[in-house]
This record gives C-alpha cells, structure tokens and sequence, in this order.
C-alpha cells in the first residue's frame, strides 16, 4: 500500500513538473515574441521617420492588418493538424471539405493585404514611405532570420 501511495505521489510530481516546463516554455516563446515585436516596431518607425501625429494614425491600421493575418494564419495551421489527424479516414466530401477550406484561407490571406486599409496606410505616410515600409519589414525578417541562424550554431 506504501509503495502504491509513494508511486501515485512520484508520478503526481513529475506531471506537476511536466506542466511547468511546458509553461515555462510558453512563457519563453511568448516573451521572445513580444521582444521581436518591439524590435520590429522600433525598426519600422526609425525606418519611416515617423511623426507623432502619423504614428497616431499609422500603427492602429498596420496592427489591425498584421493581428488579422496572424488570425489566418493560425486558422490554417489548425485545418492542417484536424487534416493531417483525419487524414486516413476522411472521405472524400471531408477530403473537399478540407480542401474549400484551404483555399479560403489561402484566398483571404492573399487579400490579406487588405488594399483598401493598405490605402489608408498610403494617405497617411504618401506612396514612396509604403514602399520603404515594404521593404523595412522585408529587411526586417532577414535581420531577425540572420541573428536567428547566428545564434543557433
């Protein structure tokens, strides 16, 4: 009975402790996505010259376009899993099913652009500072990639 009851308290502790780590590393990723996050708004607004009054305008828009990309984006990382789960047992309507929902989600995120908040953005900070802007957050991610790669070796 002892060892039944010091088993039970064993196993109680490493699932608390399991639960931890993967809390810990949420926190983690987390944490390093709001560092990145910062990093990149600092990047932006420094590339842009931005005044107080454009940037006023200027994030609300451009986060509001970024969160519903992020939300796809997700949305289609989830279709894939229920998809990859299901795969060898789904017929072929659930197959079609999967699918049309595939290409919505692709279709949205390549409108995802959303042109006319996209134009929003243009009247706020003129054509030519949009371009700078599209190629700041390019330059951007290959700066992040590059430390990423550093880093890892």
């Amino acid at each position: 009975m002892k060892t039944i009851t010091v088993f039970t308290i064993a196993l109680m502790a490493s699932f608390s402790s399991m639960a931890q780590v993967v809390r810990t590393s949420y926190q983690e990723v987390q944490s390093a996505t709001d560092k990145i996050e910062a990093m990149e708004v600092a990047y932006l607004t420094q590339e842009l010259s931005l005044t107080s009054a454009e940037a006023q305008k200027f994030w609300p828009i451009f986060n509001d376009i970024k969160e519903e990309r992020n939300d796809l984006k997700i949305k289609k990382k989830k279709l894939m899993y229920d998809m990859a789960k299901s795969f060898n047992t789904m017929s072929v309507d659930q197959a079609q099913g999967f699918v049309d929902g595939m290409f919505d989600i692709e279709a949205s995120l390549n409108e995802s652009n959303f042109e006319s908040r996209n134009r929003k953005i243009i009247k706020i900070i003129g054509p030519k500072r949009f371009l700078q802007l599209k190629k700041a957050e390019y330059e951007f991610r290959k700066k992040i990639l590059r430390e990423y790669r550093t880093r890892g070796r």
